[in-house]
């Protein structure tokens, strides 16, 4: 009697380090441009705060003299409330850039022919919960 012999369609992939670095460095890179949205927004109500902040010290010093009361506090508020929104729309581009870029990165890894499933999920930092999925289904069978 013969044995049938199963021949994988590809090796399995051996211990890739290298790849799983730059992987790596791309979550980092992604995290990091979200985190930069983040201190965009930040930035830009601090900077609103000292504008409001000078509007309102221009009123306490134009005010006994009223000549230029309307136009430069106004203008500050005005400047105040224009950076909070600018600061805004930019803390939303760079987050949706990170979240693009670790939609990108998500695709490549899964996609990878260098890496294992196991180093797949721990790419993704998934390696927790592909652990407690498998410990789950072991102690059910």
């Amino acid at each position: 009697m013969s044995t049938a012999v199963v021949i994988p369609f590809a090796p399995q992939p051996t211990e890739n380090r290298a790849a799983m670095e730059r992987y790596r460095d791309a979550y980092r890179m992604a995290g990091t441009a979200a985190d930069f949205g983040e201190t965009v927004r930040l930035g830009g109500i601090f900077l609103a705060g000292v504008t409001l902040v000078g509007s309102l010290v221009a009123f306490q010093v134009s005010k006994a003299e009223h000549s230029a009361f309307p136009v430069v506090t106004v203008t500050l508020l005005a400047c105040a409330v224009l950076l909070v929104l600018i600061a805004h729309v930019w803390s939303i581009v760079f987050r949706a850039l990170g979240e693009l870029l670790k939609v990108a990165t998500d695709s490549a890894v899964n996609s990878s022919p260098l890496l294992s499933n196991a180093q797949r999920a721990e790419a993704m930092s998934l390696a927790r919960q592909v652990a407690n999925v498998t410990s789950i289904q072991g102690n059910a069978a």
